[in-house]
């Protein structure tokens, strides 16, 4: 067999491996203002964790600066409950920020496994969720 017949074999397995991987995931997106679904409701509960996380990791920035800010992130959670990725849709103006709101999630990470209902829809939800940071201390992620 020749290198390029061997190369094409190969790209074509490849092409073939991320088809199968892409057919298996079954993602959702939510946002924080769908009050109806039980994806929604996971997203609720979601924002109630990283709210209370937040404010117990507080960023020192957001009080130096005294800022009413924050990114908005979309965080990929598996099925499991495991943290894929967050990802800073829109920047905060503030890269402290920006960071901390990342941190946050990260260490609010594992979430609870999705309720079986949900399970069913989908084994990846994105939340897109906006932030804010007041300077009294309080993180809404809303």
């Amino acid at each position: 067999m020749s290198s390029t017949a061997l190369l094409s074999q190969v790209a074509r397995l490849e092409t073939e491996s991320q088809r199968q991987k892409s057919a298996t995931i079954r993602m959702k997106r939510v946002t924080l203002t769908d009050t109806r679904s039980i994806a929604g409701f996971y997203a609720a509960d979601w924002a109630r964790k990283v709210t209370r996380v937040g404010e117990m990791n507080f960023p020192d920035t957001a009080r130096r600066l005294s800022l009413s800010a924050g990114p908005l992130l979309e965080v990929a959670i598996r099925a499991d409950g495991s943290l894929l990725e967050v990802r800073i849709l829109h920047s905060s103006g503030n890269a402290e920020l920006d960071r901390a709101a990342q941190r946050i999630v990260k260490l609010a990470a594992p979430y609870p496994p999705f309720p079986a209902e949900l399970h069913q829809q989908a084994n990846l939800l994105r939340i897109e969720s906006p932030w804010r940071f007041d300077p009294g201390g309080r993180v809404q992620a809303r």
